[in-house]
């Protein structure tokens, strides 16, 4: 028994020397990919250029305003009109909106970095049940080979008359279960490598080969620093936080645009106009009353505050600044929790494993070679074999569960932490 492990280990790595040879990924390649191919972390990073674009604009004066006029009589008289009106732009109100803009990039930028918090840990989530179901599929595979080799060994002892034909016909069962469950592990492998592949923004088609395992063997930190460290690196606490100080600025801009405000004109204005009579000129001779007059004037106009001092845009944001610093408080009681949780969870399932590497899964495999040689010797049934191979296997599975928990946990601790550096794999 020990001698065919082995013997499916060297298959094993030379399978995936081939594989590593036709160019395939670790789990911390596949998510840099992802991070740069992901096509809504892409939608997202477009939103912080259009909120780049909305503070340049906010950064821009108002433009002036040029007015032309003209008046016809229908008489010769005419009258022409030229002025241009430039906003001032008082009391802060460039400032007020500039810093509302600033706020908005930066929370942009924020929820930027949380997506790609999140997406990173959802390949790795991904890739994590990939690895298990890969390893499925390599003990599926290896009971497999090693039934097709025993059904063919009882088929010659009951042509030999050492074995009665029922064993056959049980062996036989047993191989045709194996290959079924083996068909829906190979199924199943493929569901989540079509999956990872949305997620790192593949196409369908493409080669995506993972390379790796679930073990992991890195030390999470205790819970107080990985608590501070949440605390200080989570991306979404950094969006909470910058949107109380976006709510701030609000406040500001509002406050601003009920102060007072002025613009300042300045016109020139031609008029040609006369009566309907004739006049006389120094010389004694007469001519029409007719002549042209040239006005430049200029002037200020004030917009004063009394009724609207845009008193209820600024409680509404005032409203909201509280509103988001309630937020920011559950958000880091929510953090807290969760780094506990994760950490709470990432124990438990390493000692679930100990317990399986030390006391379960050797004994089982002693367990099922001693069955299987009791029964070649001719002092034990072919059910016991059966029996005892399902147990088998059931062990292995619960072996592959408790490896996918602790990476699970590792990938979880990674989340909540903010840190990517904590993730299994790397």
């Amino acid at each position: 028994m020990s001698f065919v492990w082995a013997l499916a280990v060297v298959v094993l790595g030379a399978s995936t020397a081939v594989a590593q040879s036709a160019g395939d990924v670790t789990v911390d390649e596949l998510v840099t990919r992802s991070l740069a191919d992901n096509p809504d972390l892409r939608a997202a990073r477009a939103e912080i250029d259009a909120a780049i674009g909305r503070l340049r604009q906010a950064g821009l004066r108002p433009n002036p305003m040029l007015e032309l006029g003209g008046q016809k009589a229908l008489s010769s008289d005419n009258n022409l009109t030229v002025g241009v009106s430039v906003p001032l732009d008082l009391n802060g109100r460039k400032e007020g909106r500039v810093g509302v803009a600033e706020r908005e990039v930066e929370l942009k930028r924020a929820q930027a970095r949380d997506r790609e918090r999140r997406l990173a840990a959802d390949v790795r989530m991904k890739a994590g049940e990939l690895l298990a179901a890969r390893r499925g599929l390599d003990v599926a595979d290896e009971l497999l080979r090693l039934n097709r080799d025993a059904l063919r060994l009882v088929r010659d002892r009951v042509r030999q008359g050492a074995t009665p034909a029922l064993d056959e016909t049980l062996m036989l069962v047993e191989v045709n279960r194996l290959d079924a469950n083996r068909q829906m592990q190979a199924s199943r492998v493929e569901v989540l490598s079509l999956q990872l592949k949305a997620l790192a923004g593949m196409a369908p088609d493409a080669p995506l080969a993972l390379r790796g395992d679930l073990a992991s063997s890195a030390d999470p930190p205790a819970v107080e620093d990985a608590i501070r460290l949440a605390l200080a690196t989570r991306p979404d606490l950094d969006a909470a936080r910058v949107d109380v100080s976006a709510s701030h600025a609000r406040v500001r801009k509002e406050q601003a645009e009920g102060r007072w405000d002025a613009s300042v004109n300045v016109g020139y204005q031609r008029q040609d106009m006369g009566f309907g009579l004739l006049g006389l000129t120094p010389s004694g001779t007469t001519r029409p009353i007719q002549d042209v007059f040239h006005f430049f004037g200029a002037g200020v106009s004030v917009m004063l505050p009394v009724r609207n001092r845009n008193q209820g845009n600024i409680a509404a944001a005032q409203a909201e600044t509280q509103a988001a610093e309630r937020r920011v408080e559950f958000a880091e009681l929510l953090v807290r929790q969760e780094v506990a949780a994760a950490l709470a969870q990432y124990a438990a399932a390493r000692r679930s494993l100990e317990i399986y590497g030390r006391g379960v899964r050797d004994v089982a495999a002693r367990n099922l070679d001693v069955v299987r040689q009791s029964y070649a010797l001719g002092r034990g049934s072919l059910l016991d074999v059966i029996a005892e191979q399902r147990r088998y296997i059931d062990i292995e599975n619960g072996y592959t569960d408790a490896l996918k928990q602790v990476y699970d946990a590792g990938v979880e601790i990674a989340r909540v932490t903010g840190t990517p550096a904590l993730a299994p794999g790397r």
